[in-house]
């Protein structure tokens, strides 16, 4: 990494799917230094991740959780999760942590349905950025247990599984609602009618970025969404959303 500190993968020509372009990898590299430092104690990877540490703290943001184009923050959490980091380190990201998840359950207390999005959140998978909040205050909660936090969690696990504009679970084969037309070619492929299941929905998505969304009136942000297989905006199935969904789940499960 030290000789190649910024190889940035872009698809190459022949390639027609959307990228996940990427237009720096400092976040990566002090992800990776916090794991090598917190797997063998070495010198060395705790020095890169001192050295750098600063000027990622705004990545622990009340309006910005993790996503897969931004890591820093699971950087700091490794870091501040392991035993016996350097004190200031430590808690300069406890103190950033623990002031964005106050902000975040502030919010979600005052969302009619209960959950932490912003409207600027309403975007391509929108559903993981609401996962991803789950994801971020049990994080902080881990940090510092605080009832509120968890219960800010679960509020976003309710508006995934049908607390919200539709009624709708956005999770195949799961409630007494789910939506039933992913953007999901196994699905799509086979000659059962429903869907594989555990899916997680796009979800709403405030910017007509496919035919089938184009279609729709013009709504608010969190009614723009259409379940056909068609709408890959809106109704598309990724790893980066179901993966924050899974940890959420195990993650109020724990705390029952």
């Amino acid at each position: 990494m030290e000789k190649n500190p910024n190889v940035l993968y872009r698809n190459p020509a022949d390639v027609g799917t959307g990228g996940y372009g990427d237009r720096t990898c400092a976040d990566e590299n002090l992800w990776a230094a916090a794991e090598l430092w917190r797997t063998t104690r070495k010198p060395a990877y705790q020095k890169y991740f001192l050295d750098h540490f600063n000027e990622f703290l705004p990545a622990l943001s009340p309006t910005r959780p993790p996503s897969w184009g931004n890591v820093a923050a699971l950087a700091l959490w490794t870091y501040v999760l392991a035993k016996n980091g350097d004190p200031t380190a430590t808690e300069k990201i406890r103190e950033a942590a623990l002031a964005a998840a106050d902000k975040i359950v502030t919010r979600t207390g005052s969302s009619h349905y209960r959950n932490s999005m912003t409207t600027a959140d309403y975007v391509w998978g929108s559903n993981g950025v609401a996962a991803n909040y789950g994801v971020q205050l049990l994080v902080a909660n881990a940090i510092e247990q605080h009832p509120a936090y968890q219960q800010a969690a679960l509020e976003n696990l309710h508006y995934l599984l049908g607390r919200n504009t539709f009624s709708l679970s956005w999770v195949t084969q799961l409630g007494e609602n789910p939506f039933r037309h992913p953007h999901h070619r196994p699905s799509g492929a086979d000659t059962n009618p429903e869907p594989w299941p555990g899916l997680l929905s796009g979800g709403p998505n405030q910017s007509r970025q496919d035919a089938a969304m184009r279609r729709l009136p013009n709504l608010p942000p969190a009614r723009m969404y259409t379940d056909e297989q068609e709408s890959y905006a809106s109704n598309e199935i990724a790893i980066n959303w179901n993966a924050p969904l899974v940890f959420l789940l195990a993650g109020v499960l724990a705390g029952q």
